[in-house]
């Protein structure tokens, strides 16, 4: 019987071979990259990177309060009659002034006429001489009265207003003066909005990052998994056949052989398990970095027969986790978002004072009589609003909001008392970690000497193979919790790292 520590070793490397030589047109992912694609893919980090558009938006809007206000609007409208400043009764009897004036003379003058043509001496003066005819005749018909007709019905014209097609428009400008401070508070609590939606996007990214690690690390613990559980398969496949040759000499009983079976059987079941486990979890990973599912991925710590724990220096004070967590640099900016609150509830019960300037042009105008033309004018002012009493609205909103900011300032209390009890756990969960990493390399070396004397006793025939199959299964094991020791350590580290802010 082949030394079985050397055919595992043998194994292990052709096995590395035939993953090096299937992977070479697989993409190959360090961490670095996968965290790169998973910051650039993640829609909710998409979304928590629009609204840090929309905080500088809203900065801008707010800003924009500091400067004048420019309007400008028009209107037009169709009336169905016109305005007739008089009666229809007088507007006749003015009309009319002439011919009235003309009936007069006519009923003064005809009766007179009438007893000069009844005397014959003047009766034949007046048919002897065309100019007392044409004198009488011209009596009747005054000009002067015609005349005084036109100018009556020019007059009546002159009251009667054509308003059926009314146009109007005005450009205002408005500069704000004095708002109680509202303008300042509101452009206060738009840069505090701003940085704290930046803020919640950090908070984003890194929990983006600790998810990545955790599916990166996932995939190397249960890929190492796989290698061991396939060398395991593989051997108990060759014992099967070494065991059933020694029955069949003689040497093993048929109890050895099935016991052989049975791991195998079990093994071949778990080497199943763990491949599906590979399969969902990069499936997962390709999730988090915005891959296709089916993306066939290699990642670089996946490839290798060790994980690489590097030299971590983790130095900080309590001012730095103040300064640097996101979570808590949110609160402050929520807190003071809230105070500012407060200042605009006080200012809408100050007095306010704004300048405003107007433009206005009309058709019909009224700046040279009556007139169908458009004109305009101009006018400017000032507007002072001054609130006097509200039965304790202000003051009770006052209140409301100071107690608004009391909540965000003890909630900012209460967080940091909770972050520097998680940095103390993530602190002890640190040194756990090592502590399981020294024990599990402690444990590795005892099971690799332990399987090498087990395999020696077997070849030897001084052993039976179920104690090479407990070597052997040790081994596996303690192959597995070292590497899932060294895991921890890394992963313990960047929850610390991220604990204290300064995870990037």
């Amino acid at each position: 019987m082949k030394n079985q520590l050397n055919t595992l070793k043998m194994t292990v490397l052709a096995v590395l071979c035939m993953t090096t030589i299937s992977v070479c047109a697989q993409k190959v992912l360090t961490l670095q990259e996968c965290r790169d694609m998973a910051l650039e893919n993640n829609k909710n980090l998409k979304i928590s990177q629009e609204k840090v558009n929309m905080a500088n938006y809203d900065k801008k809007i707010a800003r924009a309060n500091y400067f004048p206000t420019f309007s400008a609007q028009g209107t037009y409208m169709h009336n169905e009659k016109q305005i007739q400043l008089l009666s229809d009764e007088k507007i006749n009897t003015i009309n009319t002034t002439g011919t009235a004036l003309q009936n007069g003379v006519n009923g003064y003058i005809d009766p007179v006429i009438q007893r000069l043509m009844q005397d014959p001496l003047m009766y034949q003066i007046i048919m002897n001489s065309p100019e007392l005819q044409a004198l009488i005749q011209d009596l009747h018909h005054i000009g002067a009265f015609e005349t005084l007709d036109a100018i009556g019905q020019e007059v009546t014209k002159n009251f009667t207003l054509d308003t059926r097609n009314v146009y109007a428009g005005m450009v205002t400008v408005m500069e704000p003066v004095y708002a109680g401070g509202k303008i300042r508070a509101y452009n206060k609590m738009a840069r505090y909005a701003q940085d704290l939606a930046q803020m919640q996007l950090t908070t984003e990214q890194q929990e983006v990052i600790v998810t990545t690690d955790k599916a990166y690390w996932q995939i190397v613990s249960l890929a190492n998994k796989q290698k061991l559980t396939e060398n395991y398969v593989e051997l108990l496949r060759t014992m099967s056949d070494n065991v059933e040759k020694l029955v069949n000499e003689g040497m093993a009983t048929n109890a050895d052989k099935l016991s052989v079976k049975v791991k195998l059987n079990d093994a071949e079941l778990s080497l199943i398990r763990v491949q599906n486990g590979v399969v969902l979890s990069k499936m997962l990973l390709c999730q988090s970095c915005g891959l296709p599912l089916d993306t066939e991925l290699v990642l670089e710590d996946e490839k290798l027969e060790d994980v690489a724990v590097p030299v971590y220096t983790n130095e900080y004070t309590e001012d730095d986790i103040m300064n640097n967590r996101p979570e808590l640099q949110s609160l402050k900016l929520a807190t003071q978002i809230y105070d500012k609150k407060v200042n605009i509830a006080r200012a809408d019960f100050l007095p306010t004072l704004a300048v405003f300037g107007n433009y206005i042009v009309t058709n019909p105008s009224c700046f040279n009589g009556f007139e169908n033309e458009f004109h305009g004018f101009y006018n400017f002012g000032v507007v002072a609003k001054v609130p006097l009493f509200h039965f304790g609205e202000g003051y009770n909103k006052i209140r409301k909001a100071k107690a608004e900011a009391a909540i965000y300032q003890l909630k900012l209390d209460d967080t940091k008392e909770l972050v520097m009890l998680q940095v103390s756990q993530y602190e002890k969960q640190i040194k756990e970690a090592e502590q399981r990493l020294t024990m599990t390399t402690e444990k590795m070396s005892d099971a690799e000497e332990n399987l090498r004397m087990a395999t020696v006793g077997f070849n030897e025939g001084m052993i039976p193979s179920s104690t090479l199959e407990a070597a052997q299964t040790a081994w596996m094991q303690a192959h597995s919790e070292y590497i899932d020791a060294k895991i921890d350590v890394i992963m313990a580290n960047t929850y610390l790292k991220k604990a204290v802010g300064n995870l990037n």
